[in-house]
């Protein structure tokens, strides 16, 4: 029984690979196999050890306990049960961290997800070339929304390419691997999609990493290093040249930060600078315990008069903000707490310079939204999480 066991476990994880760039629904089920596999394998002592032992997973533990103990203060907690949906999310870390996988199994769910990734980046860019229809007017069961990039919605499509790009970059390091052009594909092919979609966080991850790793290859010849640069951003000024979608958002962005928030005469403010405005001065009002699990939606709903709507579901687009917001300072230093030893730990292995750049990205990514609170791209970090801090080089 528990060999059959463990042999689902590595089935269902190379799936996760397939299904996180192309299926919401598939991946919610498979978490749930992996989450029933994991209780039926039972060897909990031994399990519990390794949460014990690591600091970062001490730290996502508190952290859900604090929101439970946030339910104390504050008299605003209408959102507060969508709030522990995601932070029961959150408790899927442990269940993958203290799984049996092989190596094999996390080199086959690499390509997996790099090779799903690469199939939803080519459906995206045909979509958008007017080659193909929206893959919903063929299938069904994929949304037709005009969010929708290829599978999934366009800014997470995009991030999950970004991170893809990161990933790719990493194996490029085993310099004699046999899949090294196919790998140059996948990022070629990843960054035509990225910079041809209406998603802005995906670019900079992609952008960060593309650097990153220029640096890294080529920091003891100047000349090749600025020439891959002058490659990088020629290839972006040609895409900002050549597509309304790239130009109209990056020229959109540079409008908002040169007019501080300003979007034109008789238009609101931006959203995302209201957000930071407003949640700032709330914040310094209640520092050190902030406003109570789940009143971050219905204190901007009731008090921010912007022009903009807002319900109890509303977040202000940034992780660290709305965590703070609701829990006060004790609660960002939790957050912080838990990618600094996730960072901490990475760093220590082999090429932990390299591995370290996924929690900084997604660290990054906090900044824009909050994307630890989103349900595909909370399980993209902890699938890719488990890769960076378990796979081993040849």
């Amino acid at each position: 029984m528990s060999k059959l066991i463990g042999r689902a476990q590595q089935f269902l994880f190379v799936l996760l690979g397939v299904f996180i760039p192309t299926s919401i629904a598939i991946t919610n089920l498979i978490i749930c196999l992996l989450a029933l596999c994991w209780i039926l394998e039972g060897n909990f002592k031994a399990k519990f050890d390794i949460i014990r032992s690591s600091k970062w997973m001490l730290a996502v533990l508190a952290l859900i306990g604090f929101y439970g103990l946030g339910m104390l203060w504050g008299d605003q907690h209408l959102n507060s049960g969508w709030q522990f949906q995601r932070l029961a999310l959150l408790l899927v870390f442990p269940v993958l961290m203290t799984m049996n996988l092989e190596q094999e199994t996390i080199k086959r769910a690499i390509f997996a997800f790099l090779g799903t990734a690469f199939i939803s980046g080519l459906a995206a860019i045909a979509i958008n070339s007017n080659i193909i229809l929206p893959l919903g007017d063929y299938l069904s069961f994929i949304n037709t929304s005009w969010r929708n990039s290829a599978f999934i919605t366009y800014n997470y499509h995009n991030v999950i390419l970004a991170l893809a790009t990161t990933l790719s970059f990493y194996l490029l390091i085993e310099r004699k691997s046999k899949y090294t052009y196919l790998l140059l594909l996948f990022i070629i092919v990843y960054a035509i999609s990225i910079f041809t979609e209406r998603g802005r966080a995906g670019q900079v991850i992609f952008n960060l990493s593309a650097v990153f790793y220029i640096i890294y290859y080529n920091r003891r010849n100047l000349l090749r290093l600025f020439a891959f640069l002058i490659l990088l951003f020629s290839f972006q000024y040609l895409v900002y040249e050549s597509t309304t979608v790239y130009k109209s958002r990056f020229d959109a962005v540079s409008n908002v930060i040169q007019n501080n928030g300003d979007r034109g005469e008789g238009r609101t403010d931006d959203i995302r600078y209201v957000f930071i405005k407003e949640s700032l001065s709330r914040i310094l009002e209640k520092p050190i315990f902030g406003y109570g699990t789940g009143s971050f939606g219905t204190i901007f709903h009731e008090q921010v008069d912007s022009g903009h709507m807002f319900d109890r579901h509303t977040t202000p687009h940034n992780q660290y903000l709305y965590v703070w917001f609701e829990l006060g300072i004790l609660g960002l230093v939790l957050l912080l707490l838990i990618f600094y030893y996730q960072i901490k730990e990475l760093f220590r292995k082999k090429d932990g310079s390299h591995r370290t750049l996924l929690p900084l990205s997604f660290m990054f990514l906090m900044l824009v939204d909050s994307y630890l609170f989103i349900f595909i791209l909370t399980i993209c970090y902890m699938f890719l999480y488990t890769i960076y801090s378990r796979y081993h080089q040849e």
